[in-house]
């Protein structure tokens, strides 16, 4: 399925690929779960993306709106996720929240992971 015909954007369906990229990610916390970023320099591949929501987390609907919040994310925010070819959003808490909010934790967390990736590769 692609997430974006327009920005090349495809969904990761195989279970394999999944765990892979769960396996060998960059792994960035944030307050409603974890971002995982993978670099592959073998794979020469455009922008793959999943969304994992623990079943916890609500019913259905809840499950799909924050699925659906978070697919918006990336499609806002492409620029953020040009350097990788492999992201997973794995979500953990029960708390809701809305868009706003999301978005508003995963750019202070990306923020925060670009500052000290730079600070630690000047050392």
């Amino acid at each position: 399925m692609n997430l974006s015909k327009r920005l090349n954007i495809i969904t990761i369906t195989d279970s394999k690929e999944i765990k892979n990229t769960l396996d060998h990610s960059k792994k960035i916390y944030f307050k409603y779960g974890i971002l995982f970023l993978n670099k592959d320099s073998d794979i020469k591949e455009n922008l793959k993306f999943a969304v994992l929501v623990k079943k916890h987390c609500g019913n259905a609907v809840r499950r799909n709106y924050i699925k659906r919040i978070s697919r918006n994310f990336v499609v806002r925010n492409i620029a953020l996720f040009k350097p990788y070819n492999r992201v997973i959003f794995l979500f953990l808490s029960k708390e809701k929240f809305r868009y706003k909010e999301l978005e508003n934790q995963l750019l202070k967390a990306l923020r925060n992971e670009k500052a000290t990736f730079t600070d630690n590769s000047v050392l």
